[in-house]
């Protein structure tokens, strides 16, 4: 649990108020708040300036507020999966101050924030601007793996841009795999690495002539085992006994995904706010967070049936993929399934065969929907709801092929009604 403590080490007439911001035993961090009293108006007892004028009450206040904004960064910090540290708590001392923090923009990190804070302004991979919750996610990941390569392998010495060339990066794979990452993994990191120097290149930074030669990698594997729910499996799961009130939650999100074929975290981001109605139909209407594309999912009856019992409440993404499970094995989802798994998003994938429910993840609702309707509802219309920008990746992610949309095409011809020929008549007109 986080606590901040407020505390004056000196007992000069101007002593600096310094907050101490606990989060264990052994993480414990100090800095100066920019604050400053007199000993004699601050309460040791109470770690807080004593109230007897408009100015130390006005100081109470600001510093109030500023435990208030780490204790909120912080929370934000630990689901970003970022390294808390002193440098951490100045960097959000100096943001509630409205004090820029002096970056020293040669060094790989200071260049990667930079390039993080300015992430709503760079160009996105479809040509728009501003990247992705995803990418930023990742770009964060990065910062903060280099950051402990510093400190393991470089005695807390800051990377420099202009070092980094084929060697280093060598040295860099090696470390990486050493500390159990995946392929892929390592393949983002050296992807990020290229992306900053490149980046700092075009602001005329520094840099080694090695880098345009750096080469990703990525790991090579057979196609993918698509995992989906049929809709005997949803029917199963709608029926399963469940008693704990979390699991029965969880079912609801599980099956409304489902249905309306949104990504885990739009999904458990709807609210009342997002169901609306057009010409008399009910509509659920979001922003696709990873696309920032406006979309709206018409409700079928069986998606109605469960909103109008009452919206599930929201939960997070790893207890969804943690109850799912649970529901699926109840359900008896427990067909046998040989597929790549993974303890964590690091770890090399291993081929493993398993009962089918300990491969469900949040992904599935999303894939079921779009195979199940697919040859149903048109596959434009589908991809618009699920958010694929080609109809060639929409038919990867379902496992077909541009062959099997032929045969949907041949199959819909069949139906038609046959046009009736009438052949060429010649009538003679005789003259008058």
């Amino acid at each position: 649990m986080a606590s901040v403590k407020y505390l004056l080490q000196s007992k000069n007439d101007n002593s600096n108020i310094y907050i101490q911001f606990s989060i264990g035993r052994k993480q414990v961090f100090k800095r100066k708040t920019g604050f400053i009293i007199n000993p004699l108006y601050w309460s040791k007892d109470k770690g807080q300036p004593i109230q007897k004028s408009q100015e130390t009450k006005a100081l109470k206040s600001k510093l109030d507020k500023l435990a208030i904004f780490v204790n909120d960064n912080y929370n934000s910090a630990i689901s970003d999966g970022i390294e808390l540290t002193g440098d951490w708590l100045q960097f959000q001392i100096d943001l509630f101050n409205n004090k820029k923090p002096k970056l020293e923009l040669d060094k790989l990190t200071e260049y990667t924030q930079k390039y993080i804070d300015e992430a709503p302004y760079k160009e996105n991979g479809k040509k728009g601007t501003g990247l992705s919750k995803g990418r930023v996610q990742n770009l964060k990941l990065f910062k903060n793996t280099i950051e402990r390569y510093e400190l393991e392998m470089f005695s807390k010495k800051s990377i420099l841009i202009k070092n980094i060339n084929l060697l280093f990066v060598e040295n860099f794979k090696i470390w990486l795999f050493a500390q159990k990452y995946s392929i892929n993994y390592v393949g983002k990191n050296i992807a990020n690495i290229k992306t900053i120097c490149l980046d700092a290149q075009k602001n005329d930074f520094e840099i080694s002539s090695q880098v345009k030669n750096i080469k990703v990698i990525s790991e090579s594997k057979e196609p993918e085992n698509i995992i989906i729910l049929s809709e005997t499996e949803q029917d199963k799961i709608k029926d399963a006994k469940l008693i704990r009130e979390s699991l029965i939650n969880a079912r609801k999100w599980l099956l409304l995904g489902c249905l309306i074929g949104q990504r885990g975290g739009d999904l458990l981001n709807i609210t009342n706010d997002n169901i609306k109605a057009l010409n008399g139909i009910k509509i659920i209407e979001l922003k696709q967070q990873k696309t920032g594309k406006l979309v709206a999912i018409p409700l079928l009856p069986e998606a109605l049936e469960i909103i109008e019992n009452g919206l599930p409440y929201k939960i997070s993404l790893p207890r969804y993929n943690e109850y799912i499970k649970d529901v699926c094995e109840i359900a008896e989802i427990n067909e046998p399934i040989t597929d790549r798994k993974k303890a964590t998003s690091r770890d090399a994938t291993t081929i493993e065969t398993l009962p089918k429910y300990k491969f469900i993840t949040s992904h599935i609702a999303r894939r079921s929907f779009a195979t199940n309707f697919y040859g149903r509802i048109p596959t434009p219309v589908l991809m618009n709801i699920t958010g694929h920008g080609t109809e060639q990746v929409f038919l990867k992610y379902i496992g077909k092929t541009t062959y099997d949309n032929a045969y949907q095409m041949l199959e819909y011809f069949g139906k038609l009604a046959p046009r009736t020929k009438t052949p060429p008549h010649m009538e003679i007109i005789r003259n008058a």
